[in-house]
């Protein structure tokens, strides 16, 4: 029979789960323009929008929705072995929040990878982007592509649908033009976002809260790095264009939290 791990090796593995959700997390943050990152990031940092913060711009003027990437050569696969949540939280200035979803048995998790996502409020079309797999590069910066929307798919971090925090990153905007996420931070309470599997199955999930929050807040945000979250949840993530720029990188970010809607 294997021998029980002691406790000092349960100690320093759950050490080492930390670092490693410390380290993916930090590469999020720049993504989002949270500091200083070698290599291509330089050509992929923020620009000042032409347009004012908040102003609706539809998703077909920033991407036509016939414009999907395919997946299914890039997946993302979950390990036994898990980051351990950190126990700090971001603060942001301002917020808010929404009572959670009714507890109640979540649709089946689809199978595959997703490759659209939508968010659409009171009936206007706000987000409508492809949707592919991002990891980190070598340079450990998470970095979709421009004109599309990524899905964090780093070993141990659920899809969108399955049991824990997905969480869905893109850019605000891109050479002055808005880009996928431009609408995201206009969001509000009770606003549908929709993830379409390659398989054509779709899990919806209903926004609880919307607000700005710190470069330096975000990675220590155990609320949104839950990815042991028993229940199925969605986290989005871009730049607070409201926020003034610092060496081409917005210093806010733009997070919205929201709860898989029941069958």
């Amino acid at each position: 029979m294997p021998t029980p791990p002691t406790r000092r090796q349960r100690w320093r593995e759950r050490k080492e789960y930390r670092r490693t959700t410390a380290v993916l997390a930090a590469a999020v943050a720049v993504l989002l323009g949270g500091g200083v990152a070698a290599g291509t990031w330089w050509s992929q940092q923020d620009d000042e929008a032409a347009l004012s913060p908040g102003t609706y711009v539809p998703p077909s003027s920033i991407m036509p929705p016939s414009q999907t990437i395919t997946s299914s050569s890039s997946t993302a696969t979950t390990t036994t072995t898990k980051p351990k949540k950190k126990t700090s939280s971001s603060t942001a200035s301002s917020t808010t929040t929404a009572s959670p979803t009714a507890t109640a048995a979540p649709v089946q998790a689809p199978p595959g990878s997703p490759t659209r996502v939508q968010v659409t409020s009171g009936g206007r079309e706000l987000v409508d982007a492809s949707l592919g797999p991002t990891k980190l590069d070598a340079q450990k910066v998470l970095a979709p592509p421009f004109g599309t929307a990524g899905w964090y798919a780093e070993p141990g971090w659920p899809k969108p649908g399955h049991k824990g925090a997905s969480i869905l990153v893109g850019h605000i905007n891109h050479g002055g033009n808005p880009d996928v996420f431009w609408n995201l931070p206009s969001v509000k309470l009770g606003d549908i976002v929709t993830v379409t599997y390659g398989s054509g199955s779709a899990v919806k999930f209903k926004i609880t809260r919307s607000e700005p929050a710190s470069k330096k807040g975000v990675p220590q945000d155990d609320s949104i790095w839950d990815w042991d979250n028993p229940n199925p949840v969605l986290r989005l993530i871009t730049c607070d264009p409201g926020t003034p720029l610092s060496g081409g990188h917005y210093e806010g970010n733009w997070v919205v939290w929201a709860d898989q809607m029941v069958s």
